[in-house]
């Protein structure tokens, strides 16, 4: 918290784009879920200068931050209390595309995205330029993923970072975070999506990260785990507490030519996991997603979207679906025949059990499960836990299925909600309560219960979300001795006054000890 400034003396201390009024800070107070926080000020730099010059002011001040930029994150880490909100979101423009044969486009002065990216694509079209897949874009920050994707589509590139938040979340954001999204068992995570970040430590010194490069990860270890920092990679996973992404290169993909996918009912997740592994043994790396989603999460987009839901199936009764996603780059192949033949042959579904169906309605339902769960936890009353876990593919089925008895034995009238990322073995669990059984009763029993069969399987309590001020107890509790003294002599060395995110991983209360 900001003790060392008043409130008052801040728009003096830290310049004209500083404010204190209650009106414009009520909108960075609020998270995208839990109760809003209470923030002493707000300042939106408008330069990359701008942040490294606030960023030493403030360290030397003793003036705490948290950062904002989409604010789509669930672990609280945006949410203050009493330090001022660094928000990014002017930061939000895209700077150079470079060819591998060394041609650059530099973007000019601030524009809407659309405009940005009629003239990227007058610019392609003027040099000729052919298809391409290792090309670079450089871009700020605070750029939203679907503005980027706006920009790279006429190009037929993409930046593939699939998410259901992808059209505010920003690109500094996510690789900050190591964020995954639904096609992570393809690609990786946004670190992996990335080159290089560009930024500022917490003091205001100038870093710059170089990013992981990616490898599919063996079956038997954790493939996505933030709860496990990797100080080494600087900016990039931290999750911004070691210092402020301002800008990054990151890596255009080029679009596939055809892609096919299906929704597919299983019996349960053990089952799920063996149809994985034969698509991965047939297909390969053109497994693009391989996602999960439990019938009472299908049984709520039904419900939110009524006469409008639009399903291949005639049937919803099986306890678990796959939304299975291959590609091709090779025109000549009958991609459409392969999936289904693999279905019908390898997997031994009758027909009417493969769902195919366009690929857009397919993404409609995975990524209306949340909101769809928001609006049953309003109806009901009692609230909701959510969680973000991670096991080993290898162990994934078991783990789902060991969990959901458990939960069901202890709490019948709970009602889990689970789906995520299978490819890569991450889950998310909405856990929701009624007005007479009331999540808020049991919130500790139902976390210990959670984390503790997670951690048996070899998991993670935090898949892709991050650590937070949210999960810092169990951070202290469950994270190897080894991670926290890393991750706390990094803060030492990159932010010295504890300037950033100062709650986060409960740093405080860490360098205090």
């Amino acid at each position: 918290m900001t003790a060392a400034v008043s409130s008052a003396a801040l728009p003096a201390l830290l310049g004209p784009h500083c404010t204190v009024d209650p009106d414009r800070l009520r909108r960075y107070e609020i998270p995208e879920r839990g109760e809003p926080g209470k923030a002493s000020g707000l300042v939106v730099p408008q330069t990359e200068a701008e942040v490294a010059s606030l960023l030493a002011t403030c360290s030397k001040n003793g003036v705490k931050l948290v950062i904002s930029a989409g604010r789509t994150g669930l672990v609280e880490a945006q949410r203050p209390d009493g330090e001022v909100v660094l928000s990014l979101e002017k930061l939000d423009q895209p700077l150079s595309f470079a060819t591998p044969d060394g041609e650059v486009f530099r973007f000019g002065e601030r524009a809407a995205p659309a405009a940005h990216a009629d003239a990227l694509a007058a610019w392609w079209r003027g040099i000729g330029a052919p298809p391409c897949e290792d090309a670079v874009l450089e871009v700020q920050a605070g750029m939203a993923v679907d503005a980027v994707n706006l920009l790279l589509a006429p190009l037929n590139l993409m930046w593939p970072m699939e998410m259901g938040s992808s059209s505010a979340a920003s690109v500094g954001g996510c690789i900050a975070n190591a964020s995954a999204g639904a096609n992570a068992v393809c690609y990786g995570t946004a670190a992996h999506l990335a080159i290089q970040a560009f930024g500022y430590s917490g003091d205001g010194r100038e870093v710059l990260s170089d990013a992981p490069a990616w490898k599919a990860v063996p079956e038997d270890l954790l493939a996505i785990n933030s709860a496990q920092p990797r100080p080494e990679w600087g900016l990039i996973g931290t999750q911004g507490v070691l210092g402020v992404i301002t800008r990054a290169k990151i890596r255009a993909y080029a679009i596939p030519g055809q892609r096919e996918a299906a929704l597919i009912p299983v019996s349960d997740m053990p089952a799920a996991m063996r149809i994985h592994a034969a698509a991965r043994a047939l297909f390969g790396d053109d497994v693009e997603e391989f996602e999960f989603i439990g019938k009472p999460a299908l049984e709520l987009v039904r419900d939110l979207k009524g006469d409008a839901f639009r399903s291949p199936l005639a049937r919803h009764d099986a306890p678990y679906y796959l939304l299975l996603q291959v590609k091709s780059h090779k025109a000549h192949i009958d991609l459409a025949g392969m999936l289904y033949e693999f279905l019908a042959d390898a997997v031994s579904l009758p027909e009417d059990q493969i769902g195919y169906a366009p690929l857009k309605a397919l993404k409609e339902i995975r990524h209306s499960i949340t909101e769809a769960s928001n609006a049953r936890m309003r109806a009901l009353g009692g609230g909701r836990l959510s969680f973000d876990t991670a096991t080993p593919v290898a162990v994934f089925g078991d783990y789902l299925k060991v969990l959901e008895a458990e939960l069901k034995a202890e709490y019948p009238d709970m009602a889990l909600i689970a789906f995520g990322h299978a490819g890569v073995g991450g889950a998310h669990l909405h856990i929701l309560g009624s007005k007479d059984a009331p999540v808020a009763r049991h919130a500790k029993a139902l976390v210990k219960i959670v984390f503790d069969v997670t951690q048996d399987f070899g998991g993670t309590f935090s898949a892709e979300h991050g650590v937070g001020t949210k999960w810092g107890d169990e951070f202290i509790a469950r994270a190897p001795a080894e991670v926290r003294a890393a991750l706390i002599a990094a803060k030492r060395r990159h932010d010295p006054a504890g300037t950033l995110s100062p709650r986060s991983f409960a740093l405080d209360r860490q360098l205090a000890g």
